[in-house]
């Protein structure tokens, strides 16, 4: 086992280099990605917006946005640019040229992105993620503080912009010549968003696969600038690990342990108390004010709970007992990009015309146990597939156009 990402030999890092804790992250990660995702095809499901006549739906609801909205997926940018720290480190000890390696992997991944996009689901992060990965190029030269500097500004910018906009709304909507104007505007949004949601519903149980093509290309058209919103808090992300990986602070535990553990004490405290505070006002504000301050969700304290649960979970790991209750994450993890798609091949089957056509007809507690036992056979197969090959298939081929040069899958 290497001591220090400085050993790592030239080529894709074989299992023996491999940080298990960076892999069981990217899996616990991913089953958060797939539980908010899955239960945001459900009637009252996120971003709970609408109600379900169901309770334990809206409680599951409230669950999914205090616990794991915007908490896994910020993770998961985290470890893209940690992953980016490692990669950057063995291209200098080879002394290769990194950018246009970098280039090509992040150019694969926006084709992925796409692929995704116009085949199964229009929720896609590969392409805002190959984006925003060129970006983070622009930092590979930079010292550990001008990344941390930088990760300071870009959480904070969208956060201000957050709070003033939330003011304003409600300043305005506290003079009488502009209350009544105001009251129309949370009546349309919410009608708009129902109706939006039921057209939804109609046409992914019953279109057919082009107008299904249609209506993602399209729906992600329609996002895109949100997606674009999200930017500042998925480069800043991208930087603090990048700065965690330059650092090594995965490979060096029992150095940093101080700071985790304060991270994670006081990191859960505040962001869950804040977290709690949030979705409190997103239930008794009118509907436009409540969507904004929901947006502290994405910017606030999704980048300070993912870390703080990070932090947990890799203090939780230096014993033994918690790194073999964990391990199952490890394979599933290691092969990320694969179990991102086949996720999405899940809600296809479940929700789609040409699958079963339930969108909209189950529960939101119904998603999620679909969610569980689909994660398990996830695990399984993950293990099985890791047995005879040393890359998942989409795995394979991402490195495979990253190096360009084909390696072997066994």
């Amino acid at each position: 086992m290497v001591n220090n990402l400085n050993d790592l030999y030239t080529g894709p890092i074989t299992i023996n280099e491999r940080i298990s804790s960076l892999d069981i992250l990217r899996g616990i990660a991913l089953f958060g990605i797939l539980t908010i995702n899955i239960a945001s095809f459900t009637p009252g499901g996120p971003p709970g917006f609408t109600h379900s006549p169901n309770s334990v739906d809206n409680w599951i609801t409230t669950f999914l946005l205090l616990f794991v909205e915007s908490k896994f997926f910020t993770l998961f940018s985290f470890l893209f640019g940690l992953g980016f720290s490692i990669q950057l480190i063995r291209a200098k000890q080879r002394g290769d040229g990194f950018a246009l390696r970098f280039s090509r992997r992040l150019g694969a991944l926006f084709i992925f992105g796409l692929l995704h996009i116009v085949l199964l689901w229009d929720g896609d992060i590969l392409v805002v993620y190959a984006i925003v990965g060129f970006i983070l190029l622009l930092f590979r030269n930079c010292k550990e503080k001008t990344l941390l500097k930088w990760t300071g500004m870009l959480l904070l910018i969208p956060n201000v912009i957050v709070i003033i906009g939330f003011s304003s709304i409600e300043i305005l909507r506290s003079m009488s010549q502009y209350a009544n104007q105001f009251q129309q505007f949370d009546i349309s949004f919410v009608n708009a968003f129902k109706n939006g949601q039921q057209d939804t519903y109609q046409i992914l149980s019953s279109g057919s696969f082009a107008e299904l093509i249609s209506s993602r290309v399209t729906g992600y058209i329609e996002v895109f600038p949100l997606l674009l919103s999200r930017v500042p808090t998925i480069l800043a992300m991208f930087l603090l690990g990048f700065y965690v990986g330059k650092k090594d602070i995965l490979r060096n535990i029992s150095r940093y342990q101080s700071l985790l553990k304060r991270l994670s004490r006081w990191g859960i405290g505040i962001g869950l108390t804040t977290n709690i505070i949030i979705i409190i006002l997103t239930k008794v504000l009118p509907p436009i004010p409540g969507v904004v301050i929901l947006l502290l969700n994405q910017t606030l304290t999704g980048p300070i709970l993912s870390l703080s649960f990070s932090a947990v979970i890799v203090l939780g790991l230096q014993n033994n007992k918690v790194k073999y209750l964990l391990s199952p994450f490890s394979n599933i993890g290691r092969i990320a990009l694969t179990n991102y798609i086949l996720q999405s091949v899940l809600y296809s089957f479940i929700f789609y015309s040409y699958g079963l056509g339930l969108s909209g007809e189950i529960g939101t507690w119904q998603a999620l146990i679909v969610a569980i036992i689909f994660f398990v056979l996830q695990i399984c197969l993950s293990n099985i597939w890791l047995k005879h090959f040393r890359f998942g298939p989409l795995e394979w081929i991402w490195k495979s156009i990253s190096y360009w040069k084909m390696h072997s899958i066994k």
